[in-house]
């Protein structure tokens, strides 16, 4: 399955200019691929695979005021140009396999997720960390999303 959006999510202030929303990334698409295969004697055994990838625009933020970020200890954005600024373009790929064991009243399922394969740093926002060492040097970093990310499970239905 392949999905794709193109929007442009703007608003009108009270001051009567129009501003981009939190949520004018302008375009998200997906990828999607799945297949299932009966293993076994009785095929009642299933491999279970797929994949996702998910490459969308950036989040919209606004630029730091510094000298009021420093002088409140916390990230202040200057207002009057929210949502200017684009981060890069959001990219995830995602992969899963599994065993599904069907017997008469229980199912037992062992897999393998793994998030973010490629390691992609994808950007989470802005925030405001002073360095102690060098207190002249910018306070605002960008904080990263999670990098490649394995999730190991084991289910049960009965």
């Amino acid at each position: 399955m392949i999905t794709g959006s193109f929007f442009n999510s703007t608003y009108k202030g009270s001051d009567g200019v129009e501003r981009n929303t939190d949520f004018n990334e302008r375009f998200a698409t997906n990828f999607l691929l799945g297949k299932d295969f009966k293993i076994g004697n009785k095929n009642n055994s299933i491999l279970t695979t797929g994949t996702k990838v998910t490459w969308a625009g950036g989040a919209r933020y606004s630029p730091a005021d510094i000298a009021a970020s420093n002088a409140a200890g916390q990230l202040i954005p200057i207002d009057s140009l929210r949502n200017t600024k684009q981060f890069k373009n959001y990219f995830r790929w995602d992969i899963t396999i599994g065993f599904r064991f069907n017997r008469k009243k229980i199912t037992h399922e062992i897999g393998l997720d793994i998030v973010n394969l490629l390691n992609t740093q994808n950007v989470l926002t802005l925030a405001y960390s002073p360095n102690p060492i060098h207190p002249t040097s910018n306070p605002i970093i960008i904080d990263y999303q999670l990098g490649l990310l394995p999730i190991f499970y084991y289910k049960i239905d009965f």
